[in-house]
């Protein structure tokens, strides 16, 4: 074979000056369009850039992806979408690497599939060449077909071969390897190999005996179960499985893939009841589907033990694999249907049978808890559930859907139902992550030739996306509108919410980070960056008008960011923890490990589990008002215990007068601390900043805690039984147990402390309670003191006659003698005796302590509640220290200070933003800032029957601003920059000189609106058209121009709403001139334009540059391709042309006619570069 050397710097292979030369490029691509191939996926480069221009002059189209891997994926969703394989184009080395995954995912489900690579060239094998590797080598482990084509006669032949070997059963991926050198170079037509288009494969029919005997188990069986596998899909056998399995009235399921073979809602699918029907089906009739993990291998216990298998597959490596079946036929499913269907037999399954009525039952079962799920109010945040249930509701039946993610797809399998063939795409078999939008793109590219109108929704998990995320450029480019909607719920299985996250993330993330932790990011953004509409949902309304809206896009794809419940996740199957407890005993599971690791390390938070996150109680939320108010009754009971027994114990008369009335209160404040313990145990917390709701992790932590043993359960000990012993009868001393409860009291103070708008007030009520607690107990001890020492025996103790005194006399004297002891007073008799001196001291010391507790407490507050006059007393300083340095005339200082007084003396915020963004979350801030500016922007006129997201975004943009007496807000002329709210005050429209007052604004009045919306016909245009004063001191909210505009390039149809409202105002005045010249009113509409807009405008510029490129760039290959044959003619006359058949590229510059030739041609391409680059533009675009 004798080829040349044709080097191309880009753009599409010419054929050499022979009409009957081809480059090596082109023939590899006609040898793909003659075996059928009609899609090539790939990123471009060298040496195969030319290989993508000869398709696409050859007609094969070419869709450029972002990664090869993306790129491997979309060729191989084709092959199972068509049945043809289509072809991944790669670089040589890196390029191969990435597009590995995808020829393992679809070699793995076997996917038809060619993959093209380029490498280096083959005389430079062996010598490090650029970016060499064994590329053929590391293609074999995940192809059936794997070649390196050594020259180009035999290019159709390669070609041939490597679609039949992936179309031929069982389908996989072929690989072919092309030397970088190859399709450079030229070869005559006559010297390539003609080589026929393959044939269709054979579709093998099963004999008459396995036909019998496949109707002979079916009828035995009691349970039949078919399932539909993505095999039957993939053999277009839809038809004949929907004829089989209703002629025969069997259930059945279908694996991921496989749904939409039959009607997900068909009558007779259980696959709702999945678990229940492979555990006790009797028969298990296999339609293309496989005996791997997705159906558990076909064992116990998720199937029965002695189940019969009947397998019809194509590859007889599926057939007995991992269970002997009870009956195998390797044959065509298609075939293999039809001949069931029409074999004459009028058997029939009972439809009344007990089996069908087991499944009914679970399917009915599974249907409520799915509708439980889906209206679930256990958190105001979506779930999976409830998102699929809206999107499900919306889309076309016939859509195509995309999914992965764990969760997203899994929980989705079951929620977003398929009613057609091949239109369900996810992870597969080999459970792949990040195949998701190019399965989109591929099937988006199919639809658009085959089926236009078609949608896909591709359905992502947020981790899920970010594998792949920037192939939303390629649909963006290729104008494919695909959907795009991610399930967010900031992590991989279960995220945390954001204020939990940035707490973790302030410290070592890399340490305090769960793993399965993301940020719950704005995805919606992405699309704006590429012209594109994004959508942020967060409620069920804002789902459905989303998904409405993108499927009114019928030429660019959406992305729809539906942010869920971070733990929201999948409910867990009872047979998964049967199968796991078992394995638990034998080997330490890594909860197990992390809890050892916990135990020595006690201050570690436990480690996490998702199932912990799950709801399946009742279930007390430590921030309801109902908790608060139940710290309250056991607050009480508490103190009831604190003040009573002491003073049960040392005054008896008190103790014995209402003996029935504190054995009452005595056993219902017990029952209230029963109560207490029970309600502990179900009291959720946040762990890894999740709430745990599952009470049966609450009761174990409960249970097993240092509180229950230490302070709950003791204090709960029935010590009331020493009553029977008659020493200790009634005597309530004994019931001192009951005061270790105390931590609840101290846990109200904390909680109410944090709640209450009167904090320092309530610090000094609980600061007095205390005082008077210590002062009633110390008054407690002085009775018994004297008691025990005897009345009247000392001048220190009581008198004699105080025996005789009522118990309200008795305890005013000694609470009033232990007042004056612990305030150290001392105005009381000297002790004489040891006791006496020990128990004066002790009182001394307390009273001390408490001297000191109270008058440091009482100093914090106040110098807390005089910060910030202190703050404003030193800014007050400063001001008037520089007033006076600058000089500052007394008049003008007087008002300054006025406007000070004025700011503290109302208790004004001298800047929101500080405390909007202060400690508080992100949605908090959003909330705080709606409850206190939604109201005053719902009043303006011109925002009515707006979009509420609007209002929300608008709400953010306020900002305060104040003005004092006689201020001037804005005076007729100034250019409108901002719209002004009166939230407080009262503002004056005045003359030009000021002293007409012609109307009064109040507080919500609206001002200064119409000059920043820009309205074309504007008489007035952007100026201000009245002098505003504040008459007094007054608040008032600013929106900015830019601010306003910056929200409404999001909304176009509220923007057309608010134009016109505002032209209708106008219109009403006689402001607006109707008659504008079609000059202006263009550039008027033209700072109007959207960010959408011009973003298009630019796209079409762009279109037009790349026009002028392309004819600039046909200018310079047709330029090298005379040159080149100019070049060709001058080699032969001057006798240096040499006999190899490549020519390397050291040719020899020594000739005296090459130099003169090269210059010559600089200088050719140079002019006409010139004389292309004067033409104008008008006459490109004609062209």
């Amino acid at each position: 074979m004798e080829a040349s050397s044709n080097t191309y710097v880009g753009g599409a292979p010419e054929t050499s000056g022979d009409h009957n030369e081809l480059a090596g490029s082109q023939l590899i691509s006609e040898a793909l369009k003659k075996q059928g191939v009609e899609y090539i996926f790939g990123v471009v480069g060298i040496p195969i850039i030319e290989v993508a221009f000869a398709a696409q002059q050859s007609q094969i189209k070419f869709i450029g992806m972002r990664n090869e891997q993306s790129a491997s994926y979309a060729a191989s969703a084709i092959g199972y979408l068509t049945g043809k394989p289509a072809v991944c184009l790669t670089v040589s080395g890196p390029g191969l690497i990435h597009a590995l995954g995808g020829m393992a995912n679809a070699q793995v489900n076997k996917w038809p599939m060619v993959v093209i690579s380029g490498s280096s060239d083959q005389p430079q094998e062996s010598m490090g060449a650029f970016q060499e590797f064994p590329q053929v080598e590391a293609a074999r482990l995940y192809s059936k077909y794997a070649a390196r084509i050594a020259s180009l006669d035999r290019v159709p032949f390669f070609v041939e071969k490597a679609v039949r070997s992936s179309v031929y059963s069982p389908s996989g991926v072929s690989y072919l390897d092309i030397p970088g050198e190859l399709v450079t170079s030229t070869i005559n037509t006559s010297q390539v190999e003609q080589v026929p288009k393959y044939r269709a494969p054979p579709k093998p029919a099963a004999s008459s005996e396995s036909l019998r005997e496949f109707m002979s188990l079916l009828q035995q069986s009691q349970k039949p179960l078919v399932i539909v596998g993505k095999g039957c899909s993939y053999g277009v056998a839809e038809q004949e499985a929907k004829r089989f399995i209703e002629q025969y009235n069997l259930p059945f399921l279908a694996t991921p893939m496989g749904k939409g073979t039959l009607d997900d809602r068909h009558p007779l699918s259980v696959g709702a009841a999945r678990s229940t029907a492979l555990k006790d089906a009797d028969c298990i009739i296999l339609l293309g589907a496989r005996l791997n993990w997705m159906l558990h291998f076909g064992r116990p216990p998720r199937f029965d033990p002695n189940v019969k298998i009947i397998q019809i597959d194509t590859d007889t490596r599926e057939l007995h694999n991992n269970l002997q079946s009870a009956l195998a036929i390797q044959a065509d499913l298609q075939t293999v249907l039809k001949q069931l269907v029409e074999g004459g037999t009028k058997w029939k399954y009972d439809g009344a049978t007990p089996w069908w009525s087991l499944l009914k039952k679970k399917l009915a079962a599974n249907k409520d808890r799915s509708d439980a799920l889906i209206h679930s109010k256990e958190s105001a945040m979506l779930n999976y559930y409830s998102a699929f249930d809206a999107i499900q509701s919306i889309i076309p039946q016939d859509a195509i859907i995309v999914s992965e993610g764990a969760n997203t797809m899994d929980i989705g399998r079951t929620m977003l139902l398929n009613s057609k063939a091949r239109h369900r795409l996810d992870a597969g078999t080999f459970g792949t992550m990040g195949v998701g939008p190019g399965f989109a793109i591929a099937a988006a590219v199919y639809c658009q030739d085959h089926e236009p109108g078609k949608r896909v929704v591709c359905v992502e998990g947020d981790s899920a996306f970010g594998f792949s995320a920037m192939e939303f450029e390629t649909a963006a480019r290729y104008s494919l509108p695909i959907i795009f909607i991610i399930i967010n719920n900031g992590g991989i299985y279960a995220g945390v919410d954001s204020e939990s996250f940035q707490d973790m993330a302030r410290q070592d993330a890399a340490l305090n980070l769960p793993p399965t932790s993301l940020i719950q990011a704005h995805y919606e953004r992405i699309a704006d960056a590429f012209g594109c509409q994004g959508y942020l949902a967060r409620s069920l309304d804002e789902v459905k008008k989303s998904v409405q809206s993108a499927l009114a896009e019928k030429t660019r794809p959406s992305i729809i960011n539906v942010f869920i419940e971070p733990s929201s996740g999948r409910v867990q199957q009872r047979i998964r923890q049967r199968i796991l407890r078992p394995l638990a005993k034998q080997t330490p599971t890594n909860d197990q490990q992390a809890a050892l690791l916990h135990e020595h390390n006690p201050k570690a938070e436990a480690p996490i589990r998702n199932e912990d996150f799950q709801a399946t109680g009742f279930v007390i939320d430590p921030q309801h008002y109902l908790y608060h108010y139940w710290l309250a009754i056991i607050s009480l009971a508490v103190a009831y215990n604190l003040l009573l027994i002491p003073a049960r114990y040392a005054f008896h008369d008190l103790d014995k007068n209402l003996r029935i009335l504190w054995i009452s209160l005595d056993y219902t404040f017990d029952c209230v601390y029963l109560i207490d313990m029970f309600f502990q145990s179900r009291t959720g917390h946040f762990s890894h900043g999740l709430f745990v709701r599952n009470h049966h992790v609450l009761s174990r932590n409960y249970f097993t805690s240092r509180q229950f043993y230490i302070h709950d359960l003791l204090s709960i000990i029935p010590t009331d039984l020493l009553y029977f012993i008659p020493k200790y009868r009634f005597v309530s001393i004994i019931r001192c147990n009951r005061l270790l409860r105390i931590h609840r009291l101290t846990e109200f103070q904390d909680l109410t402390e944090s709640r209450t708008r009167f904090p320092n007030a309530f610090r000094i009520f609980c600061l007095i309670g205390l005082t008077l607690t210590l002062i009633h107990w110390n008054c407690c001890a002085y009775l018994l003191i004297c008691q025990y020492l005897g009345f009247g025996t000392d001048r220190w103790v009581l008198p004699t006659t105080a025996k005789n005194e009522t118990v309200a006399m008795l305890y005013t004297y000694c609470f009033y003698w232990s007042t004056l002891l612990l305030s150290t007073i001392g105005d009381v008799p000297l002790p004489t005796k040891r006791e006496e001196y020990v128990f004066v001291l002790f009182d001394y010391m307390i009273g001390i302590l408490i001297f000191a507790t109270i008058i440091g407490n009482l100093g914090t507050m106040i110098s807390s509640q005089n910060q910030s006059r202190q703050q404003v007393r030193e800014k007050m300083d400063e001001i008037k220290r520089y007033m006076k340095f600058r000089s500052v005339n007394r008049k003008l200082e007087q008002k300054v200070i006025k406007w000070l007084d004025y700011l503290y003396t109302n208790r004004q915020v001298l800047s929101e933003e500080m405390v909007l963004n202060s400690d508080l979350s992100v949605e908090l801030r959003k909330d705080l800032a709606i409850k206190v500016h939604l109201e005053s922007l719902q009043q303006v006129t011109l925002f009515h029957d707006c979009e509420p997201n609007l209002l929300v975004e608008l709400v953010t943009k306020l900002k305060p601003t104040f003005f004092g007496p006689g201020d001037y807000v804005c005076q007729k002329g100034d250019i409108g920059k901002e719209m002004y709210i009166i939230k407080r005050g009262q503002l004056g429209v005045v003359s030009d000189d000021g002293k007409t007052t012609f109307v009064i604004l109040k507080e919500g009045s609206v001002f200064g609106e119409i000059s920043i919306l820009n309205i074309p016909g504007s008489k007035n245009g952007n100026r201000r058209t009245a002098n505003v004063r504040s008459l007094g001191y007054s608040d008032l909210y600013t929106l900015r121009k830019e601010d306003l505009w910056h929200v409404l390039d999001n909304y176009p149809e509220s923007l057309s709403k608010i134009i016109e409202k505002g032209k209708s105002i106008l219109r009403k005045d006689n402001l607006l001139d109707e008659l504008v010249t079609d000059t202006k009113r263009h550039i008027e509409q033209e700072q109007l334009l959207s960010i959408q807009n011009r973003i298009k405008k630019l796209v079409d510029t762009e279109k037009s540059l790349n026009a002028r490129t392309t004819t600039f760039f046909d200018a310079y290959v047709e330029s090298i391709r005379k040159f080149k044959k100019h070049l060709s003619k001058m080699e032969y006359y001057y006798e240096t042309r040499k006999p190899s058949a490549i020519v390397t590229k050291s040719v020899p510059l020594t000739t005296p006619g090459i130099p003169f030739l090269l210059k010559q041609w600089k200088t050719n391409t140079a002019a006409h570069l010139q004389r292309f680059s004067s033409i104008p533009s008008g006459q490109l675009d004609d062209d």
